[in-house]
C-alpha cells in the first residue's frame, strides 16, 4: 500500500510549457506555407517567433514576472513542453468533477481514448493499461481514435453516456478535446491526460513523459562525445513540425549542445535558463530558415527533415539529409529511436557511418538501447509507450484508492528525465521478455506527483 507520507519526486511541470500548434506524438503534418529554402524536408513548419540571434551571454530576466527569467515569457510553446513556469497558478479551485465516488468502487469504470494503434509505442501504452487495469480490477473501456479528432471527441460522448467514473485522454493535438473535457467534467466525470498536454481545460492533470528536459540532458551527452575544438555540424530530423513531443525534445537537444559546448570552451552560460533561451532561439530560427550556426560555440545546424516517427521515414529523411549535406556532418539528431534506425540505416547505404553520430532522446526502445550497445547510436531516452500507459492507471488506483488528492496538480505532470547511454545501459534493459514493456526500457515504479504548492515551496528554498 502507498503511504501519503511517501516521498514525490516526480518531475512535474506547468502545462502552459504545451504548444500552441497541434501537438502530441500523433499529431498530423502542419501545414503552414512556409517552408525553409535550405531544409532537406517537404514538410513546412508552423511560424515562429523569429529568433533573437545567437549570444553566449546571460540573458536578462523577463519584465512582469518577479524572478522570472526571459525564457518563460515564451510559454506557452510547443518547443518548450516541459520546461518548469516557478510561478503557476493555483488550480486548486478549477472544477474538475472531484471528488469522485465510483458507481461501484470495487470496479471503477474507465473510459480510454487512445490516439492510434499504428506502432509499439502506442500498442505498449494500450498494454500496460490493460495488465495494471486488470490487476486492480478496473473495467476498461478502450477505444482507438485512429488519429481523427472528431473520432475522439465521439469517444468522449460515448463515455459521457455511459457514466463511466472517469475517462482517460491520450489527445490527439492539444486543441481538439478541450471542449469535450469540459462536457465530461459538467457531467460529473473526472479526466486525466497523458502525453500531450491539452490547453487550458478542467482536468486534473497530464500524466507524460518530460520531453525538453530529455532533450537537454541528451544534447549535453552528446556534446560530450566531441572535442570542444572539433566543430559540431548537425541535421536534424523531427517526427512532425507542430508537436509537442517532436519540437521539445529538438529544442532541448539544441539547448543541451548548447549548454556543454559553452561549458567545454570556457564561455559557461551563467545559467541553465540562458541555454534554454539560446537554444528555443536556434530552433526557430531552423524552423524559419532551415539553418543555425553558432560560430562562438562551434555548434551548427545545416538541415532538417521530417520522419513521421517511422523508421521508413528517417530514413527517406536521413537520405535527403545526406545527399545535401553528407560532405560537411558529424551528427544527425532525429527525436526518437524509430527515426535513428531509419537514419543509421541511410548512413551505412551511404558509406557514412563511421564519420556521422546519431543521437537521439527518446523512446528507449530494446532496438535503440542495442544500438546504444553497439555504438551505432551515442543514446536514447526513457521516454516509453508502457510507462506512459502505466502511470494513467497508477494515478487512477492512487486516487481512488490510496487517497492521494488530485485538487491541485499541473496541467502537466512529467517523469524524472532518464537518459540511456553505454554507461548506464544495465540499469534500464528489461530482464522480463514477456511483460508489457518487454520492447522498452524497464518501466519505473509510478511515483504519484507533486502538488503546484508543493513545486512552489520547492523553488522558493
Amino acid at each position: 500500500m502507498k503511504k501519503m507520507s511517501k516521498v514525490m519526486s516526480i518531475v512535474v511541470v506547468l502545462a502552459l510549457c504545451v504548444a500552441m500548434f497541434a501537438g502530441c506524438t500523433a499529431t498530423p503534418p502542419a501545414t503552414d506555407s512556409q517552408a525553409p529554402a535550405t531544409s532537406a524536408t517537404t514538410d513546412e513548419p508552423q511560424s515562429q517567433e523569429p529568433s533573437t540571434g545567437a549570444s553566449t551571454e546571460a540573458s536578462p530576466a523577463a519584465a512582469g514576472s518577479a524572478g522570472s527569467h526571459e525564457i518563460y515569457t515564451k510559454l506557452p510553446n510547443s518547443a518548450l513542453s516541459g520546461v518548469i513556469d516557478p510561478n503557476m497558478p493555483s488550480r486548486a479551485d478549477v472544477d474538475k468533477a472531484w471528488p469522485k465516488t465510483p458507481k461501484d468502487p470495487s470496479k471503477i469504470v474507465v473510459g480510454w481514448t487512445e490516439i492510434n494503434q499504428d506502432n509499439d509505442w502506442f500498442i505498449g501504452v494500450r498494454d500496460a493499461a490493460v495488465a495494471l487495469s486488470e490487476k486492480y480490477g478496473f473495467q476498461l473501456n478502450f477505444m482507438n481514435a485512429d488519429n481523427d479528432v472528431n473520432t475522439q471527441s465521439q469517444h468522449i460522448d460515448t463515455f459521457i453516456s455511459q457514466g463511466v467514473d472517469i475517462i482517460v485522454v491520450d489527445a490527439i493535438n492539444n486543441v481538439g478535446p478541450v471542449e469535450d473535457i469540459k462536457r465530461a467534467v459538467e457531467a460529473g466525470i473526472p479526466v486525466v491526460c497523458i502525453g500531450t498536454v491539452p490547453d487550458d481545460c478542467p482536468i486534473l492533470t497530464t500524466v507524460a513523459p518530460n520531453g525538453f528536459e530529455l532533450g537537454f540532458e541528451s544534447g549535453q551527452y552528446i556534446a560530450k562525445q566531441y572535442d570542444p575544438n572539433e566543430e559540431i555540424i548537425s541535421s536534424l530530423i523531427i517526427g512532425v513540425m507542430g508537436s509537442s513531443a517532436s519540437e521539445s525534445r529538438l529544442c532541448g537537444m539544441i539547448s543541451g549542445v548548447l549548454y556543454e559546448r559553452a561549458q567545454a570552451k570556457g564561455k559557461a552560460f551563467a545559467t541553465e535558463q540562458d541555454a534554454w533561451l539560446e537554444g528555443f532561439n536556434a530552433f526557430s530560427n531552423v524552423q524559419q530558415s532551415g539553418t543555425y550556426d553558432n560560430p562562438d560555440l562551434g555548434f551548427k545546424i545545416v538541415a532538417w527533415g521530417t520522419g513521421n516517427w517511422t523508421v521508413e521515414g528517417g530514413l527517406a529523411a536521413a537520405e535527403d539529409i545526406i545527399t545535401a549535406h553528407g560532405s560537411e556532418m558529424n551528427l544527425i539528431m532525429p527525436d526518437n529511436d524509430f527515426m535513428a534506425v531509419g537514419a543509421i540505416t541511410a548512413l551505412r547505404n551511404a558509406g557514412l557511418q563511421d564519420s556521422i553520430k546519431i543521437g537521439t532522446s527518446a523512446d528507449g526502445t530494446v532496438e535503440g538501447m542495442d544500438m546504444v550497445k553497439s555504438g551505432e547510436l551515442i543514446c536514447t531516452g526513457a521516454m516509453s509507450g508502457p510507462e506512459t500507459g502505466a502511470a494513467a492507471v497508477e494515478f487512477i488506483n492512487d486516487i481512488f484508492n490510496e487517497g492521494f488528492d488530485p485538487s491541485n496538480l499541473p496541467l502537466g505532470s512529467y517523469f524524472p528525465a532518464n537518459i540511456i547511454t553505454a554507461e548506464n545501459i544495465d540499469e534500464f534493459y528489461p530482464t522480463d521478455k514477456t511483460g508489457f514493456d518487454a520492447k522498452f526500457y524497464k518501466t519505473p515504479q509510478f511515483v504519484f506527483p507533486k502538488t503546484i504548492d508543493e513545486i512552489k515551496a520547492e523553488a522558493a528554498k
